[in-house]
């Protein structure tokens, strides 16, 4: 009864299969002759690489442009043509914030729009380019090429920036960056010119570091002196929180777990973002005793679900934290504050002070704002993962003690899964700094704190020395007048 059924279902599959063979057949060649589009393989694309040149450009009187009389121009066409150059015949009256051409004088009705709406002016006796209000203005100072001493143009307004660039075919920059280039680039260079950057350019920066101090950029939500919570429950708290790396719920649940506390996520929030209020000053303001041995780097951090960036500055010998700025952009004015914070912590400069960062160039952008603010220090960049320079090879060991501290912090914070707000992730941050800084062991240093405060000596256990070092920030703050 089993055989003739079996031998019935083995005949079947095999029809199947005879049958899924034609249609895959056809299949296949519908999708040869079909005209959908073809995955195509990976293309490179060379772009333009961010670079900075670091000559500075020369400032110059800028003497405007060769004096000319329209008067003359005008009885000079006259002459030439046999018909005089007539005023600008106009749909509509219009008036110019200029009232005259700044070459010849020519009075408004010889000038006219150039490009709409855009602000340029043309003088129509001189043909003489300008924008409306060149005279008023008065420019006096012009940025010129370091290499060939043409006037740079504007190429690009960002938010923060301006960028300028030499337009000078004939520039000794220009053609030695292409008379270095390989038989391959310069064909390449001949196809797609924007893809290489050939020319002079600088950048002119319109933010100021006034307005960025070291002083608690966090607004407290509550008053210390006025929580419900003992200050034995606030330095729990803060240990578990800052010291073990425990998530806000999981510090929550371990206070009343243990302790019998009960105390929500956000209220520790609340007190961490307190303390940071009081504490960051102090750890910013502090009379550190650095070495020459100071690192930079940016790592990541999530905040609201989005990446940001922590720019840390780091005394890779006395094993402090003397930056940590926590920004949504990776950009020349973070590094620029970044820097000044580590700065500020010096009387005086050192002769000969440089700073060990990565390849990023806005590191190079930000000693050239410096420069030009008269502060002087060198950079020296560690590049990439292999020691193929000598600068990489004797830095190398620096570089690596930051990317250790980076470990570290998000060691600390990843039990968290980011933070909710930017001013959580600054709070921590500085939080974790002062810790850092004043109350973690360091087995480099034969297991002492890098900074040993007096006032912290008595205790032994964690909460009393974070109620210690935040009563001792407290007495540091200036008083309300």
């Amino acid at each position: 009864m089993h055989t003739p059924l079996i031998s019935y279902l083995v005949l079947v599959i095999k029809l199947q299969r005879q049958i899924i063979l034609v249609l895959l057949a056809q299949l296949a060649e519908i999708f040869d002759h079909s005209r959908l589009p073809r995955a195509d393989k990976p293309v490179f694309k060379r772009f333009n690489q961010f670079q900075v040149d670091e000559k500075l450009p020369l400032l110059q009187a800028d003497i405007g442009p060769e004096k000319l009389d329209y008067q003359q121009l005008l009885a000079e066409a006259l002459e030439k043509n046999g018909k005089p150059i007539l005023p600008v015949r106009r749909r509509k009256p219009v008036s110019f914030e200029t009232q005259a051409c700044p070459r010849c004088q020519a009075p408004q009705d010889y000038l006219y729009a150039n490009n709409g709406a855009g602000g340029q002016l043309k003088c129509k006796v001189c043909q003489f380019k300008f924008q409306d209000g060149y005279a008023e203005k008065n420019k006096t100072v012009a940025l010129r090429c370091p290499y060939c001493q043409n006037r740079l143009s504007i190429h690009n307004r960002r938010t923060k920036f301006d960028v300028w660039c030499c337009y000078n075919d004939k520039c000794s920059f220009r053609l030695g960056t292409i008379a270095s280039m390989s038989p391959a680039e310069v064909a390449d260079f001949n196809v797609h010119p924007t893809a290489h950057k050939v020319r002079y350019t600088w950048r002119t920066y319109n933010f100021e570091l006034k307005g960025i101090a070291p002083e608690s950029p966090i607004q407290a939500p509550v008053d210390l002196s006025r929580i419900q919570a003992s200050p034995e429950v606030l330095g729990l708290v803060l240990t578990y929180h800052i010291n073990y790396g425990l998530s806000a719920r999981r510090t929550a649940a371990i206070m009343y777990d243990i302790h019998g506390v009960k105390i929500s996520h956000q209220t520790i929030h609340n007190y961490e973002m307190a303390v940071a209020a009081v504490v960051r000053p102090f750890w910013a303001n502090y009379p550190y005793k650095l070495s020459d041995q100071i690192v930079g780097d940016e790592t990541y951090v999530r905040v609201k679900g989005k990446w940001n960036y922590i720019f840390y500055f780091y005394d890779a010998k006395c094993k402090l934290i003397l930056a940590d700025y926590v920004t949504p952009n990776r950009t020349t004015e973070s590094a620029v504050i970044a820097i000044n914070q580590v700065l500020q912590k010096m009387p005086k400069i050192p002769e000969n002070f440089n700073f060990v960062v990565d390849a990023n160039p806005i590191y190079q952008v930000a000693q050239i704002y410096f420069a030009q603010q008269g502060i002087k220090f060198g950079i020296h960049q560690v590049v990439g993962l292999e020691n193929k320079d000598e600068i990489s090879r004797e830095y190398r060991f620096l570089k690596q003690t930051i990317e250790r501290l980076n470990r570290s912090y998000k060691e600390n914070y990843r039990s968290s899964t980011g933070f909710g707000s930017a001013t959580g992730s600054a709070s921590y941050t500085a939080l974790y700094s002062a810790a850092y800084n004043f109350l973690r062991p360091h087995e480099a240093l034969r297991y002492r704190v890098p900074v040993e405060l007096p006032q912290l000596r008595p205790f032994e256990r964690m909460p009393d020395k974070w109620l210690a070092l935040i009563e001792l920030a407290q007495s540091q703050l200036p008083t309300a007048a």
